[in-house]
């Protein structure tokens, strides 16, 4: 038996999301920082808090037990409604503004890619768009009701366009964290006076005023009891940096948003965004995608063909192990988060079991998915209609 447990986390400091570059003594004398937090980070402070409230000596069937604590997150959350990354089959248009659509379209004669898979086919901007149109930026994060709407809308025409960045003061609609720049000396250890010539610098995340970082969890009896009534201070990523862990009632904001579920039925071509980064067996690719591009996301028998897929470049996790043998773990290529993959459905009936999906994993292996990695929203799309 598992417990479900919703906790909110409140950053003391700037967080440090430490991407995979080398940094230390003889290496690089600068942190870099990450855009946002890895699921892992997230996973492995929360297990060893867990872990250290219930004594624990961390041997290996109590590392295997806390492995099996189920994670999801991390989410930035402002008053009780969760954000997520900005979909990457949104285009923005500034001046005049407008949030274009990018939809998988087939290709005209004497046209072609070089896209990795025979089946798919490129995602294009629609014909109206006039020649020599320029990208504009917003920001990276949306909250889940204009997600939702999105996600609702099938062409994407009826949508508000997300502001510039920065952010205006109260605009609550859309979330830009900032980066906080520090410069340090190192110390010498016998004299507590500073090294000459030894300057490095750390990069942090800073949250606006009233974020914090929603977080799922699903618990065996064995571990629940550490989460239950949880009020407490623990380091949150890189140099130990505190946050604040409380148990909070967030079941509402984490289930699947009535207008998309209404949306999903019936439906015969979905979209799946990557609310956080994917580890899949073929790096971009799903792995329950079989050669024709056809397969079911874990918990769902609905089956669907790959269309298309938004993906931006591949990002690196790595980190150290602190299991025998300790050192370095292997780098490993996620998806990145805001990804879109669109899907036509090629058996069942009814897309409405998607709404079951929502904020779960879909990562091949059990263990990403347990540490958060992979999950997803859905959506329905529809081809662009040739004008």
């Amino acid at each position: 038996m598992t417990v479900m447990t919703y906790l909110y986390i409140s950053p003391r400091d700037p967080l440090i999301a430490r991407d995979g570059r080398p940094f230390g003594s003889g290496q690089s004398n600068r942190m870099r920082c990450l855009d946002w937090f890895y699921p892992s980070v997230l996973a492995g402070s929360l297990r060893t808090m867990v872990g250290k409230s219930l004594g624990y000596q961390f041997d290996t069937n109590q590392v295997a037990l806390l492995k099996s604590i189920e994670v999801a997150g991390p989410l930035p959350c402002r008053d009780n409604r969760l954000y997520a990354p900005a979909p990457l089959d949104c285009v923005i248009q500034r001046d005049p503004d407008r949030a274009i659509a990018l939809r998988p379209a087939p290709l005209k004669d004497g046209e072609g890619t070089n896209l990795p898979e025979p089946g798919l086919q490129p995602c294009q901007m629609p014909r109206d768009v006039e020649e020599g149109f320029k990208p504009g930026t917003g920001p990276p994060f949306w909250r889940m009701d204009r997600i939702a709407d999105w996600l609702a809308d099938t062409d994407g025409r009826s949508c508000s366009v997300p502001p510039r960045v920065p952010l205006d003061a109260g605009n609550t609609d859309y979330l830009d964290p900032v980066r906080d720049q520090r410069v340090h000396v190192a110390l010498d250890a016998a004299t507590g006076a500073a090294r000459e010539h030894m300057l490095f610098t750390s990069e942090g995340i800073v949250l606006p005023e009233g974020v914090g970082i929603s977080a799922r969890v699903k618990a065996p009896d064995g571990n629940a009891q550490a989460l239950s009534g949880l009020d407490a201070l623990h380091s949150f990523g890189g140099e130990r940096r505190i946050a604040r862990f409380q148990v909070t009632d967030h079941s509402q904001i984490w289930s699947c948003p009535e207008k998309v579920r209404q949306a999903l039925k019936g439906g015969n071509f979905v979209r799946m965004i990557l609310a956080t980064p994917a580890v899949f067996a073929g790096g971009w690719k799903p792995g329950w995608l079989d050669e024709h591009l056809e397969g079911s996301p874990p918990g769902c028998r609905l089956r669907l063909r790959l269309m298309g897929a938004c993906v931006d470049r591949w990002r690196p996790v790595s980190g150290w192990s602190l299991e025998p043998p300790r050192g370095p773990k292997a780098i490993r290529r996620l998806a990145p988060a805001g990804s879109v993959y669109f899907f036509k459905v090629t058996d069942g009936e009814t897309t409405d079991s998607l709404a079951s999906l929502w904020l779960e994993s879909v990562c091949d292996e059990e263990q990403a998915r347990r540490d958060g990695f992979g999950l997803t929203l859905w959506g329905v799309w529809s081809p662009h209609q040739e004008g």
